[in-house]
């Protein structure tokens, strides 16, 4: 008899290790016409949520709602800053604000960014090069989309670590499903942090303005419209937890992936003009983001469902990536895949407005990697790979690895 899983399972140790089977098992029930409640794991569904406008992104009361009114009055900056949140406002704000961000990504700046990817990637990989083993996480992975995103934002490499630890509240108080008390109280102290970090910062570039992306938020204009304080210091906290927290899970995941399958690594050594699909490949393979939430906006049927205003639907990227209506074989990892219209950045109006710097820098990543790590492999056995404690982000929070330095036999 088909059995129906529970949400809760994907937290578990065999949910973290390999969510995929469970989603399949939502996959079955589903087609057997059991109720599967708010989970939507169905390429076509997915993508159609994303679209649609009776569902909303704002999420900060699904969010915050399991504490009580005292417990949230308790944490202003955290209402604060997840509600200027771009990925959690609908339209018009959405709109607006979308528009306001996506002038400050000038063709210059994203040129000059692919630039420093390549050069912070192949100085990292140079950097370990020689020792034969590492953490790849702790020496590539993790620090690499930091340093990239400091260095668009003009944020001195000396207070990365307090960048860091920001990203990570805004992962952990989205990515929990439910908050405790303690760590909304946490990430309330480091948001007020941030904005007092960002108002002397701001100060700094209205008078000496720069080419980094703060400057061009600050500059950001559109007939008499701006971006306000609140929402700069909001959208930049998120840009380093979207370029952060899920590029790193990104390159690891990809890391990983290769060295899982040595035949697409070998293919791929010798079709070096698959990169670019082998790195969609792994977006769709292993989402960085495994889960988006979106809630319904009034009473109604939404996807084949009877929704009540202010009711969930739990969207899976990651089971909408591996549906096999949509994709051929798809737990298998292909880098020559034809189709690679995959949900991992999103879809429609919130399709990801750094998609294209993310794919440059998984494929400056995996170059310098395999090309200059001869022999690569992992150090540990796979089943001992930690994962990421959520059930929203996808990724390893180490990856022990070995090669054969050259010179050496």
């Amino acid at each position: 008899m088909t059995d129906i899983p529970t949400v809760r399972s994907l937290s578990t140790p065999e949910g973290l290790a390999d969510p995929y089977a469970i989603h399949e098992r939502f996959r079955q029930a589903e087609r057997a016409g059991l109720d599967i409640g708010p989970v939507v794991v169905s390429y076509d569904q997915v993508t159609a949520a994303l679209g649609d406008r009776s569902l909303s992104s704002e999420r900060v009361d699904g969010i915050l709602g399991r504490l009580d009114d005292d417990q949230r009055t308790a944490c202003p900056f955290v209402e604060r800053t997840l509600t200027d949140i771009i990925a959690f406002r609908d339209p018009p704000d959405h709109t607006r604000l979308r528009r306001l961000l996506a002038a400050t990504f000038t063709p210059k700046m994203v040129a000059h960014q692919r630039t420093t990817i390549e050069r912070l990637a192949a100085s990292m990989v140079e950097s370990i090069a020689d020792d034969g083993e590492a953490d790849l996480f702790d020496r590539v992975t993790f620090p690499l989309p930091a340093m990239m995103v400091g260095a668009m934002l003009g944020v001195p490499e000396a207070d990365l670590e307090r960048f860091q630890a920001w990203a990570l509240d805004i992962v952990f108080i989205v990515g929990s499903g439910n908050p405790t008390p303690e760590l909304a109280q946490r990430a309330n102290d480091h948001f007020q942090e941030m904005r007092e970090y960002f108002g002397h910062l701001l100060a700094v570039r209205r008078e000496h303005p720069t080419d980094d992306l703060l400057s061009a938020m600050i500059a950001a204009s559109d007939d008499d419209d701006r971006l306000s304080e609140d929402e700069i210091y909001a959208n930049a906290t998120f840009l380093m937890t979207a370029g952060h927290e899920t590029a790193t899970n990104m390159l690891t995941n990809g890391i990983l992936a290769l060295l899982d399958h040595p035949d697409q690594l070998a293919l791929l050594g010798e079709r070096p003009d698959l990169l670019p699909a082998a790195c969609d490949e792994i977006l769709r393979y292993e989402s960085p983001v495994q889960m988006t939430p979106r809630y319904a906006l009034s009473d109604g049927e939404v996807l084949g469902r009877q929704l009540h205003a202010g009711d969930a639907v739990m969207l899976f990227l990651g089971a909408a990536n591996r549906d096999p209506a949509r994709f051929e074989r798809p737990n298998d990892f292909d880098i020559a895949r034809p189709n690679f219209k995959h949900v991992a950045f999103g879809h429609g109006a919130h399709y990801c407005l750094g998609a294209s710097l993310a794919r440059h820098e998984l494929a400056a990543v995996l170059s310098a990697v395999f090309g200059r790590l001869p022999g690569l492999e992992l150090a540990i056995e796979r089943s001992e790979i930690d994962w990421q404690p959520t059930r929203d982000f996808r990724g390893p929070r180490a990856l022990p690895v070995r090669w054969t330095p050259a010179g050496r036999s």
